[in-house]
């Protein structure tokens, strides 16, 4: 019994050296004797107050071993064993000084480290994500691939989430806004880096958000114009086969691109005529909106054979625009969009603002070769699209707010519930502003002239004194039983 009680007493901590003990990367704790791998921490109490950190060597890093553990104990804890007060307290305010130093550093040291290699599969299956759309997470994807291309050109190169810097955040942003990055593009960018590094945090034991003072930039947006009548009547009569349905699709309902060309004919009740459909825009609340057929695309749609009216109504457009590559990436909308752009453009239509483009370029280049190259050299304005597809979904609201179409419904395929969007979907041609402009006055309306009918006037001119009675009496019995 005494060799067991002798045994156990070995494992005590001498009085004054507080308790010695390990904590693995989880966060437990384990008597300092235990196999189980972890950085070695320190307990004792100062004038009545408990303290604690971890043991870091004298080159900073945590310590792992028992025997440096033991010597930084024994050093730490000299003062508490002195036998002067005074001189126990001077000493250990020093030496807890320098503990706390030392601890902070050991627990910026021992935060878990992702590295950039594993950071975005890390976000994907982190449950504090948003829950983002498939074609939003593939946005996401690409600003990352980008971001993380960016970071393995520099030098030194970071290795863990954590080793991004306010300076790297800055010096990417420079890259966006100092191309040819759009304000819009910026936005998105910075605006995803903000969110993912907030996400992934704690998890990367990031001390703080590196994206977090980069602002974002003012958006000049450029609207699409809406189409005159002229313009739409040529458009659609000038276009052959299926680009000519798909033009009368976004035409008569005002739904977007992709939406006119994945729609299916499931969606298409030519019997009703009406069109149910969840926008590709919206697909996450899975609401439908519900849109009539007028007779011209009922007539379109029509052409096609009953027994030819399953899957997509426009299968070669909906392969083009569903089209992945192997990396997921969408590779072929540009072809639909290039092929709008190009029959408008044989329409007569102008398709870019007066100025910007590749071809405004090119002969601004050519004209100043020309002309001995005087002068500053032209320079390529990003294309600004004053008139293109999405026109139509603006004509298709602007021809339903004149003709008095409630806005609720507008709204309702529109789908834009901010004031100033629906301001802006809500156009009001002159005629109608005028119109509606006359029927108001501030004018005293003008009295009705009130006139008796001639049997009341022969009945009232040969009335006497003798007769009255029998008159009115005849007057009022006419007069209930109109």
């Amino acid at each position: 019994m005494a060799k067991a009680d002798k045994s156990k007493a070995k494992t005590r901590s001498a009085r004054g050296t507080g308790r010695l003990y390990k904590r693995s990367k989880d966060g437990q704790e384990y008597r300092f004797d235990s196999k189980t791998p972890g950085v070695f921490w320190i307990q004792y109490t100062i004038e009545g107050k408990r303290q604690r950190h971890a043991l870091t060597g004298t080159d900073g890093k945590p310590i792992t071993d028992l025997r440096k553990a033991e010597a930084e104990r024994k050093r730490l804890t000299a003062p508490l064993r002195a036998g002067n007060r005074e001189a126990q307290l001077q000493s250990l305010t020093a030496a807890y000084a320098q503990a706390k130093t030392e601890t902070e550093q050991a627990i910026e040291e021992a935060a878990p480290v992702l590295p950039i290699t594993e950071a975005w599969e890390t976000y994907l299956q982190s449950p504090d994500r948003p829950d983002t759309g498939d074609d939003t997470l593939r946005d996401y994807a690409g600003h990352w691939q980008r971001f993380e291309k960016w970071l393995s050109a520099q030098d030194p190169k970071p290795q863990a989430l954590r080793d991004i810097t306010p300076k790297h955040a800055q010096d990417y942003a420079a890259t966006l806004n100092g191309g040819t990055a759009s304000p819009n593009t910026f936005n998105k960018h910075i605006g995803f880096l903000k969110l993912f590094c907030r996400v992934l945090q704690d998890t990367a034991g990031l001390k703080a958000n590196p994206f977090e003072k980069i602002r974002r930039k003012n958006l000049k947006t450029n609207s699409r114009r809406e189409l005159t009548l002229a313009e739409l009547k040529e458009i659609l009569e000038a276009a052959m086969g299926d680009l000519q349905t798909l033009l009368c699709i976004g035409t008569f309902t005002g739904l977007r691109l992709g939406d006119c060309c994945t729609l299916t004919w499931g969606e298409v009740d030519l019997d009703r005529g009406l069109i149910r459909r969840v926008p590709n825009k919206t697909a996450k609340n899975g609401k439908p909106v519900l849109i009539g057929i007028p007779a011209a695309l009922t007539a379109k749609l029509s052409e096609t054979p009953k027994t030819k009216r399953k899957g997509y109504v426009l299968p070669d457009y909906a392969a083009s625009y569903t089209h992945q590559n192997s990396k997921g990436s969408y590779t072929r909308r540009g072809d639909i969009t290039n092929e709008i752009q190009e029959h408008f453009k044989a329409c007569g239509i102008q398709t870019v603002k007066e100025g910007t483009g590749k071809e405004a370029y090119e002969a601004a280049l050519k004209a100043w070769e020309e002309g001995g190259k005087k002068g500053a050299k032209p320079t390529c304005k990003r294309a600004v699209v004053e008139v293109g597809f999405h026109s139509l979904r603006h004509t298709w609201v602007s021809l339903h707010a004149a003709a008095g179409t409630p806005q609720a419904v507008i709204q309702n395929v529109i789908g834009h519930s901010n004031p100033a969007m629906t301001a802006h979907y809500t156009h009001v041609n002159e005629e109608t502003a005028r119109r509606t402009a006359g029927v108001l006055t501030l004018n005293e309306p003008e009295p009705t002239a009130r006139t008796v009918p001639p049997w009341i006037l022969e009945k009232l001119q040969g009335m006497t004194a003798k007769n009255w009675k029998q008159v009115k009496a005849e007057l009022i019995g006419m007069a209930d039983m109109s």
